[in-house]
């Protein structure tokens, strides 16, 4: 009986309602999504059985038809796999120049203010603008592509690596300078460790815009990719193929994405528990 009474009043774990409070909310959103997709789902069949959609517009259930069909075709793996290997490398070479050169910039304010037109220019620069002299100079090729990537992403990264070289506080740099820490040390346990909140997000963003370049030079140049069955697709008249292939694109993009943010905030959690 006492056992039994000792049991009851045990005292609960201080983070057990948070945590089950926390779950509710999040089971709750995830429903809430669904519904949303749903919906759109739903009014998308109804505008094209009721004609009020463009007659191109596939039905909803022979897109779905397709998207299943994609999955088992050996091209479109292949076709996946040649499209993020461009995104990837692209985003590899934008990372080591873009983040470097953003670090260096945010360390030196005078560097940093004689290249702001420069930067501000390039940020806004239309990629794929270049993509015909590209393709004159290296032709329709795996290496064209990763180029234009990398032109496209290297700009997120550049400044968001930038701005968080900024971020470091004047009595972090005061103190590096007080106590003579080398420069190198100084980069390592000091500058780095503020920037890379703000350039983990660069990476995030850049990685969803290599994924649309990519495609879009794919669709362009007739690259082996995406793209280029996008517009196979679209060539042969099958709009359900080329609308399972953007859904496709855009869920693989979102799958990336979402995994960059977990993994973010399981590395990062030192900065989240910082803004808490």
């Amino acid at each position: 009986m006492l056992s039994s009474t000792r049991k009851t009043l045990a005292p609960r774990a201080p983070g057990a309602p948070h945590r089950a409070a926390g779950q509710r909310s999040t089971a709750a959103l995830a429903v809430r999504r669904l519904l949303v997709i749903a919906v759109l789902i739903a009014v998308w069949q109804v505008c094209v059985l009721s004609g009020i959609a463009p007659a191109l517009l596939p039905r909803m259930d022979d897109v779905a038809v397709a998207f299943v069909t994609i999955l088992t075709r050996a091209e479109f793996w292949q076709a996946l796999l040649q499209t993020v290997s461009a995104a990837l490398a692209g985003v590899a070479i934008a990372t080591v120049v873009g983040v470097p050169l953003g670090l260096l910039l945010g360390a030196l304010p005078a560097a940093e203010r004689s290249a702001r037109l420069v930067l501000d220019f390039g940020r806004s620069f239309p990629v794929i603008a270049v993509l015909p002299v590209l393709i004159l100079i290296l032709g329709a090729t795996w290496r064209m592509e990763v180029l234009v990537v990398a032109l496209a992403a290297v700009w997120p990264i550049l400044i968001q690596s930038l701005d968080g070289a900024k971020q470091m506080t004047s009595s972090a740099r005061e103190m590096t300078r007080s106590y003579k820490i080398p420069p190198f040390l100084a980069f390592r346990r000091v500058l780095l460790p503020s920037a890379l909140p703000m350039i983990s997000t660069g990476l995030r963003i850049s990685i969803a815009i290599a994924i649309l370049v990519a495609v879009a030079v794919e669709i362009l140049s007739q690259t082996p990719g995406l793209g280029r069955l996008i517009t196979l697709a679209q060539g042969g008249a099958r709009w359900d193929l080329a609308i399972a292939y953007l859904i496709l694109i855009g869920a693989f993009g979102w799958a990336v994405t979402s995994f960059l943010a977990w993994a973010e905030s399981r590395l990062l959690r030192w900065n989240r528990r910082g803004e808490a």
